[in-house]
């Protein structure tokens, strides 16, 4: 697997270009709550609540004094409002409790599995969530799965069907050599959004059809 997903990264790298790191401008508490938002959503309406809950506050201790409504009103554009407004305060509340202040910087000098541990721990917080901070805000090792990535490597034979995106998670990780996580990472996305697509993929289209089981025909 390891030199399979090594030509992958190679031909994505080669059609898109390089790639910079996403949410590199913000901080870990930032890149939890905007990926909280991010759930069952796109990425316009994520952004849309995530900059009508910052106009609300200036420091995220600042959310735990926000009326439920206000809060909920603010990110409703990303939908589930109450379920990760909820998230949300569980967040900062916990790490306001025990550091002192919304920040999660401190997980930079834990390891990586006692971080993911730690991130796991507030109800709300998911596999994808909380690999999506340690890789993008510490670097840490991880190669977060969404719904496209979980699509493309299992028609890739990457993943078996039944695989959870946990599951393709951890497959993965031991193959993947240093500075591949997030260019791999953010190119199979684009790949699934622009031609793996879950309806009428453009296989012809593909760099990667002859690497492919579902568009090499074995449907």
């Amino acid at each position: 697997m390891r030199d399979r997903l090594a030509e992958i990264h190679r031909r994505l790298k080669e059609r898109y270009g390089p790639v910079r790191n996403p949410h590199g401008s913000l901080g870990p508490m930032d890149n939890l709550v905007l990926t909280i938002l991010s759930q069952n959503t796109n990425d316009v309406l994520r952004d849309r609540a995530f900059k009508n809950l910052k106009k609300l506050v200036s420091r995220w201790e600042e959310v735990l004094r926000l009326p439920d409504g206000r809060l909920e009103e603010a990110i409703r554009p990303a939908g589930l409002a109450e379920q990760k407004a909820g998230t949300i305060r569980r967040a900062v509340a916990r790490v306001v409790s025990e550091r002192g202040e919304a920040d999660l910087s401190f997980l930079r000098g834990m390891d990586p599995e006692d971080a993911y541990r730690y991130l796991r721990e507030i109800k709300g917080v998911g596999d994808k969530t909380a690999s999506i901070v340690l890789l993008f805000s510490f670097g840490f090792p991880f190669f977060p799965v969404d719904t496209h990535i979980q699509r493309v490597t299992k028609r890739l034979g990457i993943a078996p069907p039944s695989h959870t995106p946990e599951k393709i998670r951890r497959d993965v990780e031991p193959h993947l050599k240093r500075g591949m996580h997030v260019p791999l990472h953010v190119n199979i996305i684009r790949l699934g959004r622009e031609l793996c697509k879950p309806k009428n993929p453009l296989c012809s289209e593909c760099p990667l059809k002859d690497l492919c089981d579902f568009g090499g025909g074995k449907k």
